[in-house]
């Protein structure tokens, strides 16, 4: 008696939806981690990431499987492959296998073939019904020569896809293809030998590739060079080249070799049905061997020019009756044409990255020190979040609310522009960061993206030529502020500790920078540089003080690995921050008093903090005898300070010497 099987049926067999990988249009062999073997359909999990590999995580080289808590991650490119992300698609099917929901988890857009299915916009989720993957299989294009294609396990049919046709790659395998083709039409006619084809066809071929792609694609004689190269490499009669104009939805003659003469040459004229059907079928169109010469006054080979899959363009060649060749020699000119075509989609390719490249490296280079963005441009790992030790930069223009309303909003930005651009210029010759401008405020960094061990130095060497920016502004705006305004100045608050670097954002505006307390210290000790210095003027001499033009914390302090003249201000509470902030003044110069000016302050502090506030006021008294002195801002606050505690010893509180300020 036979035993009965235990399989069910093939009908209620469940169905399984399996993944391959396709490099270049040949199929990967994929490793699968669990089953510890390769194998050429992966059968899809419950749900698997597919994305680029981390090698800071330790993942594998390409096409190989990880396997998760609750998930997989599967390879799909190496670590270079920067336009791939990490996590670029989320596969993933309901609990009865019914449904495929992907979802672009990357930040590129990924398109779908067949192309009635569109694309899949990042974060944009689509859904696929699994029964109809039997019938027709999906293509997930996640790079210009990658692609996932997914179906029903051992039905996926082998059909033909429109292969990518703009990398190297193609240019080696068609100059390959089309020297076979030669080698094998000379055998039978004994000219060659089975080595292969003679080494002039090869020098003649090559020569005709490099002479295209030594064109650039932006000068004006480069489609001419691929029809003359056409010409001369397949004895074509003509050849040109017709752009797509998609908004006309018409075909436009760009160039014609030999070039088109009105008083001696026919106009070209364009076989529409093969236009249409290179267009439709994006493949190769040839006038059928089988027609014969007696029937066929012209042969023509037209093939389409690709850019991302899209027709852009097509190369029109054509043979008049009496210089046809047999049918083998016929497939060899349609390689020719090909060869030609894939030269020139390379050169169309190479120059749109370089206009990306150059727009991405202009939006860079607004932001980062040109060394910075160029290592940017190869290294976007630069940007990712991660936390590191950095300075904050905050300026402001002091006087600008009451400038703006005297010269009215056009010149203001005009006033406005010039002076940010020249604060600008030294964030950037300094090797920092420019982050944003806020109305007349700019912000900047230093310690990241890239590693900078001195960045506290460089953000206080960015402020210091910054101030010494201000008298050439001033004179140079004379003429257009009125002279009871100037001159305005500049106020600064710089502060250095731990911060998270990365994108922030949302999807429809992000920026790149620090987010964190560090952040905000900097900018209240900015706003706290107009607290050292009294609003009224001095009572006897009339006297206009100044506040100090650059605040630093102590932790920017102790982070400096150079020797600047600073001079301790004392310690200050400001608003929404919990801890005292201890501040001192970065001095521009040491020329004059600015020796006397430190000792003798910085010792009437002393006797501030002590409780011993006539002293200080004897102290902060001898400052202000210097004429040079006398407009000293900090001075006055801390003998006005002192003053009123000694008149009033009730007011010193707990948290004194700490200044605590109510305004940011």
């Amino acid at each position: 008696m036979q035993a009965s099987s235990s399989r069910p049926p093939a009908s209620q067999m469940p169905v399984q939806v399996a993944l391959r990988v396709i490099l270049d249009g040949h199929q990967q062999t994929i490793f699968d981690d669990q089953l510890g073997r390769g194998v050429q359909e992966l059968i899809l999990p419950d749900r698997l990431i597919l994305g680029r590999q981390d090698v800071t995580k330790g993942d594998p080289v390409p096409f190989r499987t990880i396997t998760f808590t609750d998930h997989r991650k599967l390879i799909v490119t190496p670590y270079e492959r920067r336009e791939v992300s990490r996590r670029s698609l989320d596969l993933a099917l309901d609990p009865q296998g019914n449904y495929l929901r992907v979802g672009n988890i990357g930040t590129h857009e990924v398109e779908v073939v067949p192309g009635s299915e569109g694309r899949i916009a990042h974060q944009q989720v689509r859904t696929f019904v699994v029964e109809d993957l039997k019938q027709q299989p999906i293509r997930l294009m996640i790079a210009k020569n990658i692609a996932i294609e997914l179906g029903v396990n051992g039905v996926i049919p082998e059909r033909e896809f429109p292969e990518p046709t703009h990398s190297q790659t193609n240019i080696s395998q068609s100059v390959t293809d089309v020297a076979m083709m030669l080698r094998q039409s000379r055998m039978t006619d004994g000219y060659a030998t089975p080595s292969g084809p003679s080494s002039a066809d090869i020098e003649r071929i090559l020569g005709a590739v490099s002479a295209v792609l030594e064109k650039a694609a932006s000068s004006p004689d480069f489609f001419m060079t691929a029809a003359e190269n056409v010409c001369r490499l397949g004895n074509f009669d003509s050849c040109s080249y017709l752009g797509l104009d998609l908004t006309a939805n018409q075909w436009q003659c760009e160039a014609t070799w030999p070039v088109y003469d009105s008083g001696r040459n026919e106009r070209p004229h364009f076989d529409g049905k093969a236009l249409e059907y290179i267009w439709s079928n994006r493949r190769t169109w040839a006038t059928p061997s089988s027609f014969g010469e007696a029937t066929v006054s012209e042969r023509i080979v037209v093939t389409p020019v690709l850019s991302h899959d899209s027709v852009v363009g097509a190369l029109y060649a054509s043979k008049q009756q009496g210089m046809l060749g047999d049918d083998v020699l016929a497939d060899c000119e349609a390689k020719f044409v090909e060869v030609i075509r894939d030269c020139l989609t390379v050169g169309l390719e190479r120059l749109k990255q370089e206009q990306e490249a150059a727009k991405h490296q202009v939006c860079l280079a607004q932001f980062f020190p040109p060394g910075i963005a160029d290592r940017i441009l190869y290294d976007e790992t630069l940007l990712e979040t991660r936390e590191e030790n950095i300075t904050v930069l905050f300026c402001d223009i002091r006087g600008f609310s009451t400038i703006s309303s005297a010269v009215g909003s056009v010149r203001t930005l005009d006033w406005l522009r010039d002076v940010l651009g020249e604060l600008s210029e030294s964030v950037i010759r300094h090797h920092g960061v420019l982050l944003e401008y806020v109305g007349d405020e700019l912000v900047a960094m230093w310690g990241a993206p890239d590693s900078q061990p001195n960045h506290a130095d460089l953000a206080c060497q960015a402020a210091i030529d910054m101030i010494g920016k201000l008298d050439r502004l001033n004179h140079a705006w004379s003429d257009r502020i009125p002279e009871h305004l100037l001159p305005f100045g500049l106020t600064i608050g710089i502060n250095t500790g731990d911060c998270v670097v990365g994108k922030k954002g949302t999807d429809y505006k992000y920026m790149w920078g620090p987010l964190g307390p560090t952040v905000n210290i900097a900018s209240r000790v900015q706003g706290a540089t107009k607290q050292f210095c009294p609003k009224r003027a001095g009572e006897e001499t009339a006297t206009v003080y100044l506040p100090p033009n650059i605040l630093i914390t102590e932790a920017t302090r102790l982070t400096l690995e150079t020797n600047l003249p600073t001079r301790h201000l004392g310690s200050i509470q400001v608003v929404n921050i919990p801890d005292p902030i201890r501040v001192h003044q970065l001095a521009t110069s040491t020329a004059g008093q600015w020796n006397h000016l430190r000792e003798n302050y910085e010792r009437g502090l002393q006797q501030f903090e002590s409780r011993n506030f006539l002293d200080a006021l004897n102290t902060l008294d001898n400052i202000a005898k210097i004429e040079e002195l006398r407009a000293d801002g900090p001075t006055r606050c801390l003998r006005d300070r002192a003053l009123a505690l000694l008149q009033n010893p009730k007011l010193v509180g707990d948290d004194h010497p700490t200044w605590l300020l109510d305004q940011k």
